[in-house]
């Protein structure tokens, strides 16, 4: 058996376990994404109007501030939704649908870009639904400082993925709850 032919039938297994975890019932409503996806295209055009009168070094810095030790819950078209913690010494922990583990990689402001980008680069992880490794992505300072995608977002490691584990195995429109220690207070 290849190796493409066990990764096939190890992530099917992982979606299967998915679809029967009570913790993957709560998932985006349709409505709910087709206007979160409006409303981040519209995020993405204020960015860039605000990011045109900074400097590169206004760009560099608000960046690093914006991923520095945060826990993102992100939805993109192509992945679903998966959180992603970014610690502050560049290390990005992904809790990513269908994979069985946290996915480490790392992150950083790269300034191959005008104006600079932040750029990921993961080990490992499996994308579920095409069966592609996802090994590295820069997105525009406008993405990462509009929050664009981000469906919510609280300082800290909140679901505790730098320790390797990730709560659940979760499905692609699984919508993770906050711990209730990390809710914003009322």
């Amino acid at each position: 058996m290849s190796l493409k032919s066990i990764l096939s039938v190890v992530c099917l297994a992982l979606l299967a376990a998915c679809a029967s975890d009570p913790r993957n019932a709560n998932q985006m409503a349709f409505e709910d994404a087709v206007n979160f996806d409006k409303r981040a295209d519209a995020k993405l055009a204020q960015a860039r109007s605000a990011i045109a009168g900074m400097s590169v070094d206004e760009i560099r810095k608000a960046q690093i501030e914006a991923l520095s030790d945060v826990t993102a819950i992100i939805k993109q078209t192509g992945h679903g939704i998966y959180v992603e913690y970014t610690a502050p010494d560049g290390v990005v922990y992904m809790w990513y649908p269908g994979n069985g583990g946290t996915v480490v990689g790392k992150w950083g402001i790269s300034d191959a870009f005008s104006p600079p980008r932040a750029c990921f680069k993961y080990f490992a992880a499996y994308h579920g639904v095409t069966g592609e490794f996802e090994p590295n992505e820069c997105v525009s300072a406008a993405q990462t400082l509009s929050g664009a995608y981000v469906i919510d977002k609280r300082k800290g490691d909140v679901f505790g993925l730098a320790t390797n584990r990730i709560p659940y195995v979760k499905s692609a429109g699984n919508l993770p709850a906050w711990p209730e220690d990390a809710k914003p207070k009322p």
